[in-house]
């Protein structure tokens, strides 16, 4: 089981241009996503190549914001409503992603069941929201080591932890991945 996620889709950086300057465009989101979803097929073709005869279960990526409760965050309501749209194609590519590599034995997970009523501003939240640390070494660098996040004051910046599964996170994956996905039943039954 793997999960290819918002890192790997520049979503850390999106959500930091949508708070700083505005969300970027649809278009330039989604050539991160696709991006991120070819080089997904050319690990997913990698672990079949080496392992044949293994299942290999990729997880999808979770909406990161309550679609029914509002709460205070740096991210404004338009703008979770267009990053929740951006995880909902992110979704809909590693499922079609999955679908045509099932002959290699992929098979999707969707964990948007499980995150159901655990999203940012939901509570319990399964994804952290904001999470400010010092200034400092430490898990608040981003992408090159001397670039730190620091959004409030020059003493606190934004820790990694942001926009992550936290604990309740961690447990609602390990949930969607002993729960079947109707795609992965589906295709199972097609086998």
């Amino acid at each position: 089981m793997l999960t290819i996620g918002g890192n790997d889709a520049r979503f850390d950086n999106k959500i930091q241009t949508c708070v700083m300057e505005g969300c970027p465009s649809e278009a330039s989101m989604k050539e991160d996503i696709d991006n991120a979803v070819a080089e997904t097929r050319t690990v997913l073709e990698q672990i079949h190549a080496l392992a044949p005869n293994a299942t290999i279960s990729l997880m999808g990526y979770p909406l990161l914001f309550s679609r029914t409760q509002a709460c205070s965050t740096l991210v404004s309501a338009s703008q979770r409503v267009i990053l929740n749209d951006m995880a909902e194609y992110f979704e809909s590519k590693q499922r079609e992603l999955a679908l045509s590599m099932s002959a290699s034995n992929v098979r999707y997970r969707s964990p948007q069941a499980a995150f159901e009523g655990k999203r940012i501003c939901d509570s319990p939240e399964g994804i952290n929201g904001v999470v400010a640390g010092p200034n400092g070494d430490g898990d608040f660098h981003h992408g090159d080591k001397n670039t730190q996040l620091c959004w409030f004051t020059g003493d606190t910046c934004l820790s990694r932890k942001s926009y992550h599964p936290n604990q309740t996170g961690t447990s609602a994956h390990a949930q969607a991945f002993m729960t079947a996905s109707p795609l992965s039943a589906a295709t199972r039954q097609g086998r």
